[in-house]
C-alpha cells in the first residue's frame, strides 16, 4: 500500500529531526567533556564557542519546529500560539547562519592577523554574540512588526512557518541565510589563497595555529554548502511547490543538519581523537571495576 504523499514526507523529517536533535545532544556533551583542554588555544577556543551556539540554536529550533507541527496538526487552529513558533523557529534557524558567519570571519581575522595582538577574546566574543543572536533577533522583530498586524505573518491552514503568497515575509530568512552562504564562500577562497601562500610555522604555537585554522576551514568547507543547498531546496520549492522531489530531498537535507554539525563541526578535529578515546576508555574501565567490586562483595557476604 502506497503512503500519502504528506505521511511518508512527515515521516522521513520526523525521523530525521530525530536523528539531527540526538546528534545535536552528542555534540554538546563532548564539547562539555573537552571544555578545559581547548581553553589553551585561544582560536581554538572561540571555534568552540561557535559550534556550541551552532548546535544549541538548531537544537532550539528542532524543538519549536515540532512545537509548531503540533501547533499545525491539531484540529483547533491556534494562530497566536502558531506566530510565536514561527517567531522563535525563524529567530533560531538564522542565528545558526550568523553562528557560521561569524566562524568565517574568526577565520579570516586570524588568517590576515599575522602580527598578533590586535582584538582581545573577550571583544571577539562579544562581537560573536552581538552578531550571532543580535542581527537574527532584530530580523525576527521587525519581520513579525511588519507583516503580523496585517495577519500576513503566517501562512494560513498550513505548517506554522513565515508566509510567502501575501507578504513574502519568507524572504527575512531566505535572503539572510543564502547571503551569509555566498559571503562564507568568499571567504573560504580567500583563506585558503592566504594559508596556501604562508610559510608553516616553526614552533609549536604557530603549528597548532595552523591545525586549528584548518580544522576551521575543512568544517566551513563541508558546513556552508550543505546549509546552502538545503537552504537553496527550501527556496525550490517556492518556485516549484508540486514538485514532490525537491520535497523529499529538502525534508531529507534539513532534518540531517545536526548530524553534520556533529561530524564536521566537532568529530572533524583528528587532535581531539585520543581525547574522546581516553574518555570513552576510562568510563568503560570505571564501570568493569565497579562490577567487579560488587562482584567481589557479593561473594564475601554468600561467604
Amino acid at each position: 500500500m502506497q503512503l500519502p504523499k504528506k505521511l511518508y514526507l512527515d515521516i522521513i523529517t520526523y525521523i530525521g529531526v530525530g536523528i539531527s536533535m540526538g546528534s545535536l545532544v552528542i555534540c554538546l556533551i563532548i564539547e562539555g567533556l573537552i571544555w578545559r583542554k581547548i581553553r589553551k588555544n585561544e582560536t581554538s577556543y572561540l571555534r568552540h564557542v561557535s559550534i556550541v551556539n551552532i548546535a544549541v540554536s538548531l537544537l532550539i529550533a528542532n524543538i519549536w519546529f515540532i512545537i509548531g507541527a503540533a501547533i499545525s496538526d491539531a484540529e483547533v487552529k491556534n494562530p497566536p500560539a502558531c506566530t510565536a513558533a514561527t517567531f522563535f523557529i525563524h529567530f533560531f534557524y538564522l542565528a545558526l547562519f550568523f553562528w557560521m558567519l561569524a566562524s568565517a570571519m574568526l577565520l579570516l581575522y586570524r588568517t590576515t592577523n599575522v602580527f598578533g595582538g590586535g582584538l582581545t577574546k573577550v571583544s571577539m566574543l562579544a562581537i560573536g554574540f552581538s552578531l550571532g543572536y543580535g542581527a537574527p533577533l532584530i530580523i525576527a522583530t521587525v519581520t513579525i512588526a511588519a507583516t503580523a498586524p496585517d495577519n500576513k505573518y503566517i501562512r494560513d491552514n498550513a505548517v506554522c512557518w513565515l508566509n510567502w503568497d501575501e507578504s513574502k515575509a519568507l524572504l527575512a530568512f531566505v535572503i539572510p541565510a543564502l547571503s551569509i552562504v555566498v559571503i562564507n564562500l568568499i571567504i573560504l577562497v580567500v583563506v585558503l589563497y592566504k594559508i596556501i601562500r604562508r610559510r608553516v610555522g616553526t614552533t609549536a604555537a604557530q603549528a597548532d595555529e595552523r591545525h586549528v585554522l584548518l580544522v576551521i576551514v575543512k568544517s566551513l568547507a563541508v558546513l556552508t554548502p550543505f546549509f546552502g543547498i538545503t537552504w537553496g531546496l527550501g527556496a525550490g520549492i517556492l518556485a516549484d511547490p508540486t514538485n514532490e522531489g525537491i520535497h523529499i530531498a529538502f525534508a531529507f537535507f534539513n532534518s540531517l543538519q545536526g548530524f553534520f554539525i556533529l561530524v564536521f563541526g566537532t568529530l572533524l578535529d583528528s587532535k581531539y581523537y585520543s581525547y574522546y578515546c581516553c574518555i570513552i576508555f576510562c568510563h568503560r574501565l570505571t564501570i568493569l571495576l565497579c562490577f567487579f567490586r560488587w562482584l567481589q562483595h557479593d561473594i564475601q557476604c554468600i561467604q
